[in-house]
């Protein structure tokens, strides 16, 4: 049975960086996600992996393993939020401590839905293929992007109107 945690007020953003972390040049980019996840009222709580990239990775595998699941196992953390993708996350699911993970969200897309894929098979524990940190900088979203919070406040019996993103292409 799929279980499907609620975000809720006084959310605390767990950031990570469990494949690609932000290299210095991008910091800027980082800086401007975090300020605005700020001014919208959540409290964020930053990963030492978020801030380095070395060879397609922010750390070593078990480095970033440790990391997450320190995030997942925080009770003070209510969500997880990826930077963005990258291309090594498969070198730390044998390190994830699938038995000890707290119900959170989980939110991103690109390599980051390795991971949402495997916690979800795994522990029953719903994840969402949406947003990364780094897409929620400015101010402006397009209609499907600024849905993310939506979707993730949805209670069990609610539902949600959605569309496709104006970017979308059906071929």
């Amino acid at each position: 049975m799929i279980r499907y945690p609620l975000l809720g007020r006084n959310t605390t953003i767990g950031v990570t960086a469990p494949s690609s972390g932000v290299p210095e040049e991008h910091h800027l980019l980082l800086e401007m996600a975090l300020k605005s996840m700020e001014e919208k009222s959540f409290h964020v709580v930053t990963g030492k992996s978020l801030w380095t990239q070395d060879k397609e990775k922010s750390a070593p595998a078990r480095e970033r393993a440790d990391e997450f699941n320190q995030m997942m196992q925080d009770e003070n953390i209510q969500m997880i939020l990826p930077p963005w993708g990258g291309e090594l996350l498969i070198e730390i699911l044998d390190s994830v401590d699938f038995d000890a993970l707290q119900p959170k969200w989980i939110v991103g897309y690109s390599d980051i839905s390795t991971l949402l894929l495997a916690v979800t098979l795994k522990t029953g524990i719903a994840t969402a293929h949406g947003t990364n940190l780094i897409d929620l900088r400015g101010n402006y979203s397009d209609q499907t992007t600024a849905m993310w919070k939506s979707v993730l406040e949805t209670g069990k019996g609610e539902s949600i109107l959605q569309h496709s993103s104006e970017k979308y292409q059906k071929e």
